[in-house]
């Protein structure tokens, strides 16, 4: 299950996975970006992965919320995680080029609001 979330931060979109992401959660987030983003309007994104079943880190990213007719939208995306599902962050960066990805241990997600709003 994926969930979106509108945040204090101007243009800063809160992405909670916790199990498994489907086609239904990839498609919720396109409509979830078109309704509060637009096509145009430049976008960071707190990704939480709580807990993760079925698909790598890159998969789910790529997937699920990363649309190719977002992808310019896009500027960074902090990655907050157990540090053994997110080992692979050269991986997931590789799969996201354009995009800056910075990964965060969970008891680091203050650190990772603060370089969003960079």
């Amino acid at each position: 299950m994926m969930k979106l979330e509108e945040t204090e931060y101007p243009n800063v979109v809160y992405v909670e996975v916790d199990g498994k992401v489907t086609q239904e959660d990839a498609e919720k987030s396109e409509a979830f970006i078109k309704e509060h983003y637009g096509d145009e309007e430049k976008l960071n994104a707190m990704v939480y992965l709580k807990r993760i079943e079925g698909g790598d880190v890159g998969a789910i990213l790529k997937g699920s919320l990363v649309d190719v007719k977002h992808w310019g939208q896009y500027g960074r995306f902090a990655l907050v995680a157990n540090p053994a599902w997110i080992q692979g962050g050269a991986a997931v960066a590789d799969v996201m080029p354009g995009i800056e990805v910075r990964q965060f241990d969970k008891a680091q997600m203050e650190e990772a609001w603060q370089w969003l709003q960079q």
